[in-house]
């Protein structure tokens, strides 16, 4: 530092006297500190937003995504970006439009997206996941399904899907199965519940806060797993910035899970369950 102070003041062609070499040395030391504690990295850690994007946000995967804009995922993405300068506007609206306004290039990118087969062709994804989560099947506790997984179902069973929701490359493969599509997990659990389909594939977190909400813990029971994927936010491939932002998100995420805010993040599921 005193090599620093030296090379300012010749610079400068000055001779300072002790009061102006305490003074320049004093600002000069206090700007440092400033400079560095804008790199600090902890929990609040942002840098100033240098850009704003708009992501499509799903409404219905509590307590990932919920209709208030809130939830796990926006937490994280949130977090992840703030940390590389980057501030997201998030659009909420039911999975299947997200996915279209995505693809369409309307907005930058779509959130919770399981890369698979089905998905890879149309959106940019990072290297980093935003988590993982498991698929099972659900049944009604009182007309339980004769299988033992789902490669083994009877003919002509009734399976109910979330529309546009991604279950894995294996779906299309599975025999014996009628597949319905429906809008929210409410009327998969009310159209199990009312024997109107033989079983509803959930992720598993997400049925979990459903079957609470609606109280029917002791009818709907989970069976067998679907699948596991990797949850991620994808980016359209009509963006031309679609590289980059998957790299800056990747980033921040490596930055919440080195000083342990991404680990906290995900801690708190259990708090809501």
């Amino acid at each position: 530092m005193a090599l620093q102070f030296t090379w300012i003041f010749r610079v400068n062609g000055l001779m300072p006297g002790p009061h102006i070499a305490f003074l320049k040395a004093f600002i000069l030391t206090s700007s440092t500190l400033l400079g560095l504690c804008g790199y600090a990295h902890g929990d609040d850690t942002s840098q100033q937003p240098t850009q704003v994007i708009k992501l499509a946000a799903e409404d219905n995967w509590a307590p990932f995504a919920n209709a208030s804009g809130t939830g796990i995922s926006h937490t994280i993405i949130n977090s992840a970006f703030s940390r590389v300068g980057v501030e997201v506007e998030s659009i909420v609206v039911p999975y299947s439009r997200a996915v279209v306004m995505a693809k369409k290039g309307l907005v930058e990118g779509v959130f919770n997206l399981v890369k698979e087969k089905s998905t890879e062709d149309h959106f940019v994804f990072g290297e980093q996941a935003l988590f993982s989560a498991t698929a099972s099947f659900y049944q009604n506790a009182k007309m339980p399904i004769q299988a033992v997984d789902k490669w083994k179902l009877p003919p002509n069973t009734k399976v109910g899907i979330i529309e546009g929701y991604e279950y894995g490359d294996e779906l299309n493969l599975l025999p014996n199965v009628q597949i319905f599509e429906l809008s929210n997990h409410n009327q998969l659990i009310n159209l199990l519940l009312l024997d109107r389909i033989d079983l509803a594939i959930m992720y598993d977190l997400v049925a979990d806060q459903y079957i609470q909400r609606m109280g029917v813990t002791a009818d709907i029971k989970q069976t067998f797993t679907n699948h596991t994927g990797q949850v991620y936010l994808a980016f359209s491939k009509d963006n031309p910035q679609a590289e980059n932002l998957a790299k800056l998100l990747d980033t921040g995420l490596s930055s919440l899970k080195k000083d342990g805010s991404y680990q906290k993040i995900m801690a708190s599921i259990e708090s809501t369950n």
